[in-house]
């Protein structure tokens, strides 16, 4: 059994107030991403969002290694957020927790 990665990613909106920036509907929009580019991925899609700020369009993914090239290409491909025009950019990865710097605003954290 392989070990986790962690992406620390951000995502750019032409227009950041016409959506909903929830962390169900970005993980949703990473999973149909995944779904239509690789098909039926079946149970090796444990995406997991462990850290998320709406207010930095930011948040941190939980994603097994094996499937890492994967989910940076689904991430990579993606050109729409609730039908409004997007990308999203990989701050930074890696093989350990990582977390956002501090900073007095509200963040939602996932165990």
């Amino acid at each position: 059994m392989s070990g986790y990665q962690y992406l620390d990613v951000k995502l750019k909106l032409s227009d950041p107030e016409s959506v909903t920036l929830t962390p169900v509907f970005l993980c949703g929009c990473i999973i149909s991403s995944l779904t239509s580019i690789f098909g039926e991925i079946g149970g090796q899609t444990s995406v997991k969002i462990v850290k998320f700020s709406a207010s930095q369009q930011r948040s941190v993914f939980q994603v097994p290694e094996d499937f890492l090239e994967r989910v940076r290409i689904a991430i990579s491909l993606i050109g729409y957020y609730q039908e409004v025009p997007c990308h999203f950019q990989v701050l930074n990865t890696s093989p350990k927790r990582l977390d956002f710097e501090d900073t007095e605003e509200e963040f939602i954290t996932f165990i």
